[in-house]
């Protein structure tokens, strides 16, 4: 004789003011009235408690008995708790599955430009599915996870997050929702006005006394309006005569991009891997390398003749397409998915390495550049990034905590 009884399944919402104990009493009210868990959720924000349980039980008559138990439990306890049928055969699957992560991060992001986003995403169908916030200090972050019903890309979420950026003065990173966007474990940096606060083959033309010339070719070449290696091979021949002596001077005089330091600090730390891949000159790079210790450094090698410049270079040009193809084999080298590496540069011989990395970070860049990146910070302050790896305020606190004792430790 088959039996009458019929399966069915109960959400359950618990909130009110957290504190010990009510999952515990909750959980004695489900299992003595015989239902199964299928899911959990519990959050707790600003001392309030967020509560869902999915439940599944084995005879729909079983509902009454439960509700009355925790009916009253609620009464006791001033819980408020809500108890609704769950019926998935008739629930199609989440339509907004296909996820991405979008972090903020502004000076102040208000409630004006908070109510323009939520806008601009339900006027594009994307539904937010979860709100973080990472730090309210000196940096206001938030991280939003986002769902559309059709696959996307980074850039194209960027894309409709344009005018918004603009307006409200934020910087952004969109990244796939994958166990990736916080494992990552290689960072590779461009080196002038990224790591370095200057174009490094700029200042040499100064002392060549050829520094309008140079200027004007770098500027031309890092808006994409020039072939790079032409551009530099007419810098270089620029250089032509300058003394080799001047560029030792010159590096004890490059300023570093604010919060570099600390970033190479936290992130040494953390574990990662540090390379510079620049376009300009291995003689300054390997002096960075050595001073941070980084573990790689790739540039162009300027040709030094008798204690002096000869305006021409040696070796291969480390051009947009040398520097995807060293972040590639880097990855490949220390074992990593290209979806553990972060690239960050300005100019358009960035591009390929940005767009190739699983984060790509347009630093204060060429408009050219912030089009083809996964995220953008338009601040000097590379420390910056760390809110983009997926850390918080209070992560941040911790290691940088850390990191001091360990210093500490080393001179005791």
């Amino acid at each position: 004789m088959e039996s009458s009884k019929k399966s069915c399944q109960l959400h359950i919402h618990v909130s009110m003011e957290d504190r010990p104990g009510i999952l515990a009493e909750i959980l004695e009210s489900i299992v003595r009235c015989e239902w199964n868990i299928l899911d959990i959720k519990q959050f707790v924000f600003n001392g309030l408690l967020n509560l869902s349980i999915l439940l599944d039980g084995n005879d729909a008559g079983a509902i009454d008995p439960l509700r009355k138990v925790l009916t009253e439990y609620g009464e006791r306890s001033g819980l408020k708790i809500g108890i609704y049928p769950w019926e998935k055969e008739n629930r199609p699957d989440a339509p907004y599955k296909h996820r991405s992560v979008v972090t903020l991060l502004g000076a102040n992001i208000d409630s004006t430009g908070l109510l323009e986003l939520t806008r601009t995403l339900a006027s594009r169908d994307i539904n937010i599915l979860r709100i973080e916030q990472l730090d309210y200090g000196d940096q206001h972050v938030i991280e939003i996870v986002i769902g559309t019903r059709q696959t996307h890309s980074s850039v194209d979420v960027l894309n409709v997050l344009v005018k918004f950026k603009e307006k409200f003065l934020v910087d952004l990173a969109v990244q796939d929702d994958t166990l990736f966007r916080r494992n990552k474990r290689l960072i590779v940096f461009d080196a002038d006005m990224t790591f370095l606060q200057c174009e490094v083959i700029d200042e040499l033309g100064k002392l060549a006394g050829q520094g309008a010339k140079m200027e004007e070719i770098t500027r031309r070449a890092m808006n994409g309006e020039m072939d790079f290696e032409e551009a530099l091979k007419k810098r270089v021949k620029l250089l032509s005569g300058l003394p080799s002596q001047m560029l030792d001077e010159l590096f004890e005089c490059v300023p570093i991009t604010p919060g570099a330091t600390d970033l190479v600090t936290i992130l040494k730390y953390l574990g990662y891997k540090i390379a510079i891949v620049s376009g300009g000159f291995q003689f300054f790079i390997e002096k960075l390398v050595q001073k941070y210790g980084l573990d790689y450094g790739f540039a162009n090698n300027l040709k030094i003749e008798n204690g002096k410049v000869t305006g021409e270079l040696e070796g291969e040009i480390i051009d947009a397409k040398a520097k995807e193809r060293i972040i590639v084999s880097l990855a490949e080298k220390e074992g990593f998915s290209l979806k553990q590496v972060v690239a960050v540069g300005d100019g358009a011989n960035d591009i390929h390495m940005l767009a190739r990395a699983g984060l790509g970070i347009a630093f204060n860049a060429k408009p050219i550049v912030q089009k083809h990146a996964h995220a953008s910070i338009n601040r000097s302050n590379l420390e910056l990034i760390l809110y983009f790896l997926g850390y918080n305020g209070k992560d941040l606190q911790e290691i940088r905590e850390l990191v001091k004792r360990k210093e500490s430790l080393r001179y005791t």
